[in-house]
């Protein structure tokens, strides 16, 4: 085992660790008002969604991006890059996801009720 390189991956891994912690206090989702208020009428619901997907299919189109760029040789595009733009589009659609499934159970739930 080569142990030349441990300052090179240790710089490596604490760039990637302050970028994830950037990314986690800076991000536009999480850092929006998203308490919950009583929709004024369906069209801003779905508004509200559309917005929703766009950003994470915007989160989805940059990392594909920087993943492209990264595989094709680019120098000025790091593996922490890659991989922070790859996690922050992770983490956007499993949080989509989870609304997702939260919205369909309540309305099996409401279904259910009897009138």
């Amino acid at each position: 085992m080569d142990i030349s390189n441990v300052q090179g991956v240790r710089a490596d891994i604490s760039e990637m660790i302050s970028k994830i912690r950037e990314v986690s206090t800076k991000s536009k989702i999480f850092s929006e008002d998203t308490s919950i208020k009583p929709a004024e009428n369906f069209e801003s619901v779905l508004s509200m969604a559309k917005k929703s997907l766009s950003s994470v299919n915007q989160l989805s189109a940059e990392a594909d991006k920087i993943q492209n760029s990264y595989i094709t040789g680019d120098g000025s595009v790091s593996i922490s890059q890659v991989i922070v733009a790859s996690q922050k589009s992770k983490l956007a659609f499993e949080g989509l996801l989870a609304v997702r499934n939260k919205i369909l159970d309540a309305y099996k739930e409401v279904m259910q009720m009897s009138v």
